[in-house]
């Protein structure tokens, strides 16, 4: 089967899932029945899906292979995808301007749902299709790779380029203030992007990102310009920088932060991490131990969020807690009951030496609630909304 993938502009990207005959699976030993792989192009026509039905799958610029990318940038045999005990693989076939697998490049790798492929200016993702299924049934899914999800992740692709490249960001600040008083203490640095061509929010930002591998990259990236832009700024004396779940997967998390300590040896630093990361205790340990080493501290936020670890929490203390919104919304007005176990989670942090912060304070009787239960620190909108840092 031969199919070309009309290109008018070098913008122009691409994507590919992986899917399966009925009853088919992934493994040592798979069945029989062939992969069913598609292509889904964004054209000027919009998404085209071209089904691929055998392997090895060539690709390149050559007319007779079985995708056809018009591109000078794409050599004439490119690369191959072909099966290997029952999983796919991509192989770079000599080709001139490289195979690129998250951003990496490979001579040949194992590939897998969600990476993303780039050959020449075409960009390619991989997922199953019951992503796709999922999807269709939850389009707003920053997990799924349906065709809504593709086409969101794709488009923006070469513009965050640019925006990484260039460092097209800045950041807000939210104050964090301190219990009794209250006083600002400390500010969030919430970072959001400038780029004409892109979101500014950072929730749509970092779902491109991840269409391209560069979560973490693009997270450095806020931490790195909240640190230029407010290191000169003698109002702002501490900072709280946000993490990206992915940055805890791979190497050189210490590191980034030792260049921003030495970028800004003066101010205060606190780098936020999801409280989910209290599963591996021992490793959370370690990290704070290593960020202490350079002055730095860390706050799990979003504590609550999904179960309150607290065994986890006495094995790995921070030096902040983050309660999640959802403790201190309406708590003027709920059941003594829900006040009781608030004080008491938050009883238990301080016998740890943990200063806590209420997040999502929007009231003055929620403020004033969270300050008698016990918190050392709160934010929300009832103290501050974001503001641009040009503001400090």
């Amino acid at each position: 089967m031969s199919s070309a993938l009309s290109k008018e502009a070098d913008r122009t990207k691409a994507a590919l899932w992986l899917a399966h005959p009925a009853g088919a699976t992934v493994g040592p030993e798979p069945d029989p029945g062939p992969f069913v792989l598609k292509a889904v192009c964004e054209a000027p026509e919009g998404l085209q899906q071209v089904p691929l039905s055998s392997f090895p799958f060539r690709i390149g610029r050559q007319a007779g292979l079985e995708l056809v990318l018009p591109s000078y940038v794409v050599s004439k045999v490119h690369a191959e995808l072909y099966q290997q005990e029952g999983r796919l693989r991509i192989r770079d076939l000599g080709s001139r301007n490289g195979t690129f697998v998250n951003r990496k490049t490979v001579q040949d790798a194992a590939i897998a749902e969600g990476d993303m492929i780039q050959l020449g200016d075409f960009q390619f993702r991989i997922a199953r299709a019951e992503s796709l299924e999922r999807d269709d049934q939850d389009p707003s899914s920053t997990r799924s790779f349906g065709p809504g999800a593709l086409a969101r992740m794709l488009h923006g692709a070469t513009e965050m380029e640019e925006l990484l490249r260039d460092a097209v960001v800045t950041v807000e600040l939210q104050p964090i203030l301190r219990f009794p008083g209250p006083v600002v203490s400390a500010y969030e640095a919430l970072g959001r992007g400038l780029h004409p061509g892109l979101p500014r929010s950072p929730i749509d930002l970092f779902k491109i990102a991840a269409g391209m591998g560069a979560e973490v990259e693009l997270s450095r990236l806020f931490r790195r310009r909240a640190v230029e832009l407010c290191r000169d700024r003698p109002r702002v004396s501490a900072l709280f920088l946000n993490t990206h779940p992915r940055e805890l997967e791979q190497p050189g998390l210490v590191e980034s932060m030792e260049q921003l300590r030495a970028m800004a040896p003066q101010l205060d630093l606190t780098l936020e991490i999801h409280e989910s990361a209290l599963a591996q205790p021992e490793a959370m340990a370690a990290l704070r131990d290593r960020l202490s080493e350079i002055n730095v501290g860390i706050a799990y936020d979003d504590f609550g969020a999904g179960q309150a670890r607290l065994l986890e929490l006495a094995e790995a203390p921070p030096h902040y807690l983050k309660f999640d919104r959802k403790f201190v919304t309406n708590i003027a007005d709920g059941p003594s009951s829900r006040r009781r176990l608030l004080a008491s989670l938050v009883a238990a942090a301080r016998e740890l030496l943990v200063k806590t912060v209420a997040e999502g304070v929007e009231t003055e009787a929620e403020a004033d609630v969270c300050g008698k239960i016990g918190f050392t620190h709160a934010q929300g909108y009832h103290f501050g909304r974001p503001a641009p840092v040009e503001e400090f």
